[in-house]
């Protein structure tokens, strides 16, 4: 559950700490008092959008900090320890710092995460119901979430098949279509495909044959040069003066010194070791200039081969080894071009065959759906007959459409209002109180499956009044009795039954506007009874029915509390 929620700077909420308890809050005070900002910081704990509007004006952030009970929930524990995040109290802290740049940082338990996972582990701590979210129901694509939510043990296994023979599905569709709109143009593409692979063939290019030519030519082009230069290492090493001549003497005359002095031990290892590489030096060098030789043709061939090399790689801008590369490529795709019609009958086939498992994972999820939504029509049935909507009747749907990622179902929840009226789509015929049944009537059977610790409505009695006002609060106190519920709300059949009453309250401290959020104690909650009663003056008539009220609902609380032993 929310224990603790710290706000600072915060629309109209300057700083402002409040401990919630557990059972039924509901938040009351005039319109426009700040409750809806309440409920805005706590959808900021949840990962809602955010907006540099609910920055206190001439402030440079806003802090929204809610503290929570661990709930015992293995998925939302491996996804702390996967995190690294520390819960040894049992305690989960969230926090989202909203800058003014229009950037926030959330953190768990003092560790940044990003908004997604915010949003991941909330999900198991909050469920907010704001008021447009009744406007959901009318939107008929959202029903078959409805039906796979309610059912999702026996659903999601079926679904995660589908969705990947759906893939497979898809991707054969797309090749398929590929190759229909390649059909017009294959034989033009073919002759260009293969007319390019030709020109790069034909040259049968060698992987860095360029460099090795390049070498080549350079060294055809210096043959005088080179020729010169092996002759004068070899007069260097080898002549009458040479090198070699005088180093050998050095070698001789040092291998008698050594005999008389040890000193020129090691100089004399180090000018043998230098003369016998003067003299394999000598050796490859005469080897390499009796080699030399000057082949104007072989030239002239290097140079031509050099220019066409050059060509190519200008006309496609690709160097040579790119050049081999893309002949590997036309090669493949030309082979797919003139294998086009096998390659499409075996599309084909493949097709079929995947569409025949798809049809029958989506005729499988349809059996099971239908099962499903026979439970949930009977179960709103139910609870819209203490809703006061006894002569109401509800119908699930079901018709087909194209495959989707969801099957091919197309669900829709049907109502009739009255008795002996037709069934009709929600949008049709579902007033804003109507919607508000329904969707409560939906909080509380889904209530055992949300698994969550808080569920937080915001005026979700709008619209209604009377005997449905009082079966709504008191559907709200049954939902309370397992989780949280914080309420906020003008109706004082809600108000008398909450557990705990928070109220909000607009003040004006030095020519600013502040919010503040207080609990009632029992005086102060018949005075605010008797003014949502009278709607203007408290008067002692009101207070009197606020009394009367309070110990109805006090009644009403333990039969609900002793039907849930």
């Amino acid at each position: 559950m929310l224990i603790q929620l710290n706000i600072k700077q915060f629309g109209i909420i300057e700083k402002s700490t409040i401990e919630f308890k557990n059972g039924l809050t509901v938040l009351s005070g005039e319109t426009g008092a700040g409750k809806s900002m309440i409920l805005a910081a706590i959808s900021q704990l949840s990962g809602q959008r955010t907006s540099t509007s609910y920055i206190r004006h001439g402030e440079d952030k806003a802090t929204v900090e809610g503290v929570f009970d661990l709930p015992n929930n293995k998925k939302l524990i491996s996804i702390l320890e996967n995190l690294e995040i520390n819960f040894e109290e049992d305690i989960l802290i969230l926090r989202r710092d909203i800058y003014n740049t229009g950037k926030s940082i959330c953190r768990v338990n003092n560790v940044i995460v990003n908004l997604s996972t915010l949003r991941e582990i909330s999900s198991f701590l909050l469920d907010i119901h704001e008021q447009h979210d009744n406007q959901m129901l009318l939107l008929e694509k959202n029903h078959i979430f409805l039906i796979d939510s309610y059912g999702k043990n026996e659903i999601n296994p079926i679904l995660e098949k589908y969705k990947i023979k759906y893939e497979e599905y898809k991707l054969i569709n797309k090749k398929l279509e590929e190759l229909k709109n390649k059909e017009s143009e294959v034989l033009q593409r073919l002759d260009f495909l293969k007319y390019q692979y030709e020109e790069i063939n034909k040259l049968n290019l060698i992987l860095d044959e360029d460099v090795k030519l390049i070498e080549e030519r350079d060294y055809l082009l210096n043959y005088e040069k080179i020729n010169n230069l092996t002759y004068s290492i070899l007069e260097s090493i080898n002549g009458d003066f040479g090198v070699l001549t005088g180093l050998y003497s050095i070698k001789s005359d040092l291998e008698k010194l050594v005999k008389y002095n040890s000193k020129f031990e090691n100089v004399k290892e180090e000018i043998n070791n230098l003369y016998y590489i003067l003299e394999d030096l000598k050796y490859d060098i005469s080897k390499f200039n009796d080699n030399i030789d000057y082949d104007e043709a072989r030239l002239d061939e290097v140079e031509f081969r050099l220019s066409q090399i050059k060509t190519l790689e200008k006309k496609y801008s690709k160097n040579l080894n790119e050049l081999i590369e893309l002949k590997d490529i036309l090669e493949e795709e030309i082979n797919e071009l003139e294998n086009y019609e096998e390659n499409y009958e075996e599309y084909t086939k493949k097709q079929k065959l995947v569409n025949d498992e798809l049809l029958k994972l989506a005729l499988e999820l349809t059996q099971v759906r239908k099962k499903i939504a026979n439970k949930l029509e009977q179960n709103i049935q139910e609870e819209l007959k203490f809703l006061c909507m006894e002569k109401s009747t509800i119908k699930i749907e079901f018709d087909k459409k194209d495959f989707s990622s969801l099957g091919n179902d197309d669900i829709k929840i049907l109502i009739s209002s009255n008795l002996g009226e037709p069934l009709k789509s929600l949008v049709k015929v579902a007033s804003g109180g109507e919607l508000s049944r329904i969707m409560l009537a939906l909080k509380i059977i889904f209530s055992s499956s949300i698994n969550v610790t808080s569920i937080i409505f915001d005026e979700i009695d709008t619209g209604v009044s009377g005997r449905v006002s009082q079966r709504m609060a008191e559907k709200m106190y049954q939902l309370a009795i397992k989780s949280q519920v914080l309420c906020i709300s003008h109706l004082p059949q809600t108000t008398a039954l909450a557990d705990c009453n928070l109220l909000i309250n607009k003040t004006i401290k030095e020519d600013r506007t502040i919010s503040t959020v207080r609990e009632l104690n029992f005086e102060e909650k018949v005075s605010e009874l008797a003014r949502m009663i009278s709607g203007t003056e408290t008067t002692e008539l009101s207070k009197k029915h606020a009394i009367e009220l309070l110990e109805i609902s006090n009644n009403i609380k333990k039969d609900i509390r002793g039907n849930y032993k």
